[in-house]
């Protein structure tokens, strides 16, 4: 072979891999049984095209009649009556024929060319521009009659899939049949049509050699766009430095129905593209992801210290123009270009991980870079969605070639030394106070976990003992139960209204640093809560393996918790003051700890915010001697990592001007809270208010705490 004949080759085989990048692994499953799919799928494009699919929750009216359809052999039984958009939503954006602008679907160029030929052809173009190995199944009917079982043994065995059943096939030639690509022949083997043939006419296939013979450190990626590109290529000039990139908190809705952050990310500023006011911004995602207005709410700083969000208006968003170009590119990995060019520990985190490590040692290079646990799980959250780290086994983490490829293009910040610097507190804080140390009870509880002998006492006892102090320190009824037959502790505490709830926790220490299904008995464990009429399990351990015991926790509504994670928990919720209903969230599965997460977040942003707002009533009084405003300090805010918006400004006012505090003093009132004025009042005055409250109430006897 010449150069110039294994230059082409190489071309031939950088296309393929570029086409089965953009494809979807799978096909969307759509409800209704696949004898309606067709003529389902062209009314629902009918309707958005003509403007009818409005509000997620309602349903469709079909110009059809679902029981006149003539049922397929083999197929399920039509579902008689139409669900809503949001069931048909995840199929339509999955083929990438429509997407959601604040409630209402649209539709996409894609869309819009199958309403204009609305035919089985024209769908069977999407499906193989859109699904991958679609058009590669077809083809090998194309070469001959063959059965399911035996397409797929052979893609399989060719692709080297890790399928874990035919559902993966069988689907692929499930619509192939409902499209008149394939026919049966007889002896239950399926042989291409006319049509079938068509479809292949011409199209680019991906080839098994695509992945054999592709050099190994080549990772074709797509270009950034131009608004991204910029963005990054300001670090190699002296416009930018790596530490002006922010540390800030990561907050993203992801219910159970919508799992995918980055994807919810690319439809929450996919309604943003036009402006938008803010509060039909939060009407949009909490309608879209079913969420609490605060929660809607705390995302909006997030959005704009990534970059992706930009107020152009008193109340006004629009996404940026980087934002908008990642949106209209399809291509997520240009999410992550932004993100790198705003926070620290993007690219980084695939650098680190580039040689398969655990996610503490993945956390302990984060701290480098002035990061905690909570928002490294963001980030490697993100990455996970984007196919550029991979998680090999339980909590591990390692970079895709994807992911190295991306790296290695992305301007990465040297590995420091030393951990980030925090800033020097202010010159008049004061000393922490006497009390639990929440850094040292983590330390003790990782330490424990892993020395089931510690103390010289029965075996996992020191460990047991120090999971019930965490628990008691965090405001808990707890004690040690132990013994041959039962639960090893027993927590207890009140909800909000005032009922009791009760859970159990297994403590599992081990020397190997690794809880496996193997010594977890889940008879025991039920026997335990049943005994102590409990509503909840937890299991504490230095780490948990396997995918055995994660899906076992998972249909048993167990709580898996490592000790660094109960002991950070413990430390944020000492250090916030958190209430035990507030802290038990923990125990909800499958979301309780990801909602005690984004509450701790919350209660985090709440005191910088207070500090911030102190700061800059400091700062005007030194510098002008004037009173300020809610919105001129949100204002000011803007350009720092913090971004406050009014309203929380507003809130933050609110609490530290109360009459307890009395930190700030009212000048000017107004209607509007946003533009009353205040100037400082007597701050370490009111500090020392409430540390005196605070000592008072440490006083009473420790049963009554």
């Amino acid at each position: 072979m010449t150069p110039g004949d294994q230059s082409g080759r190489f071309q031939v085989l950088a296309e393929q891999r570029a086409l089965w990048r953009r494809q979807a692994s799978a096909i969307p499953g759509l409800l209704g049984g696949k004898a309606v799919w067709l003529p389902l799928v062209l009314e629902l494009v009918k309707q958005v095209g003509e403007g009818r699919a409005i509000g997620l929750d309602a349903k469709p009216e079909l110009s059809f009649d679902i029981e006149s359809v003539e049922r397929r052999q083999g197929g399920a039984a039509p579902r008689l009556e139409p669900a809503t958009w949001r069931d048909y939503y995840g199929f339509l954006r999955g083929l990438q024929l429509v997407e959601n602008t604040a409630g209402e679907l649209r539709l996409t160029a894609t869309g819009s060319r199958l309403q204009s030929e609305p035919t089985p052809a024209r769908l069977a173009v999407i499906l193989a521009d859109r699904i991958r190995l679609f058009a590669e199944v077809l083809s090998l009917i194309a070469g001959e009659p063959l059965t399911l079982d035996e397409v797929d043994e052979r893609i399989r065995a060719r692709y080297k899939q890790s399928w874990k059943s035919k559902g993966n096939t069988r689907s692929r030639m499930d619509w192939q049949e409902v499209l008149g690509l394939i026919e049966a022949v007889g002896n239950r083997r399926w042989g291409v049509t006319a049509a079938g043939r068509a479809v292949l006419a011409g199209r680019v296939l991906v080839g098994p050699d695509a992945f054999d013979e592709a050099p190994g450190s080549v990772v074709e990626l797509p270009d950034a766009p131009a608004e991204i590109a910029a963005l990054l290529a300001d670090f190699s000039t002296s416009a930018r430095t790596h530490e002006s990139r922010n540390t800030y908190n990561i907050w993203v809705p992801c219910p159970p129905s919508h799992p995918n952050k980055v994807e919810n990310l690319r439809t929450i500023m996919n309604a943003a593209l036009g402006r938008i006011e803010r509060g039909e911004l939060f009407s949009f995602i909490g309608e879209t992801f079913e969420l609490r207005s605060s929660s809607t709410e705390s995302m909006l700083p997030f959005l704009r210290a990534s970059g992706l969000l930009v107020e152009v208006g008193r109340g006004v968003f629009e996404a940026t123009p980087a934002a908008r170009a990642w949106v209209e590119s399809g291509e997520d990995l240009n999410f992550v270009r932004i993100l790198h060019a705003n926070m620290r520990f993007v690219g980084e985190m695939i650098r680190a991980v580039e040689d398969d490590v655990t996610r503490n040692d993945m956390y302990s290079e984060a701290a480098k870079y002035g990061l905690n646990v909570d928002k490294c799980r963001w980030i490697a959250s993100f990455l996970l969605n984007t196919e550029l780290i991979e998680e090999p086994r339980y909590g591990s983490l390692r970079a895709t070639p994807r992911g190295v490829a991306l790296a290695a293009e992305l301007p990465l910040a040297d590995p420091p030394s030393t951990p980030h610097e925090r800033s020097a507190q202010p010159q008049n804080a004061q000393p922490a106070p006497d009390g639990p140390q929440p850094l040292q009870l983590r330390q003790h509880l990782i330490r424990l976990s892993r020395e089931p002998l510690a103390g010289g006492e029965g075996a996992g006892r020191a460990f047991e003992k120090a999971i019930r102090d965490a628990f008691l320190a965090m405001g808990f009824e707890a004690r040690t139960v132990g013994g041959s037959g039962d639960t090893d502790i027993l927590v207890q505490w009140h909800e909000a209204d005032g009922s009791p709830s009760t859970a159990i926790i297994e403590a599992k220490a081990r020397s190997a640093g690794q809880v496996t299904h193997t010594d977890v008995s889940d008879v025991a464990i039920e026997t335990h809560k049943e005994r102590h009429h409990a509503g909840f399990i937890a299991i504490v351990g230095p780490a948990f393996s396997g995918d055995t015991m994660k899906n076992m926790a998972s249909q048993k509504k167990w709580v898996l918790l490592d000790a660094d994670r109960l002991g950070a928990l413990a430390e944020a919720s000492i250090a916030l003051g958190l209430r035990p209903y507030e802290i038990g969230q923990l125990f909800l599965v499958p979301n309780g700890l990801a909602d005690l997460d984004d509450l701790i977040a919350d209660r985090r942003r709440e005191l910088d915010i207070v500090s911030f707002l102190l700061s800059k009533l400091v700062e005007e009084e030194s510098e002008a001697g004037e009173a300020i405003s809610a919105r001129d300090i949100s204002r000011d805010g803007r350009r720092t990592e913090l971004r406050p918006s009014v309203e929380e400004i507003v809130d933050a006012i609110t609490v530290v001007s109360s009459p307890h505090v009395g930190a700030l003093r009212l000048v000017d009132p107004a209607d509007d809270p946003k533009f009353a004025t205040y100037v400082l009042g007597d701050a370490p005055a009111g500090a020392r208010r409430l540390r005196a409250l605070a000592d008072a109430i440490d006083r009473l006897p420790g049963e009554a705490r």
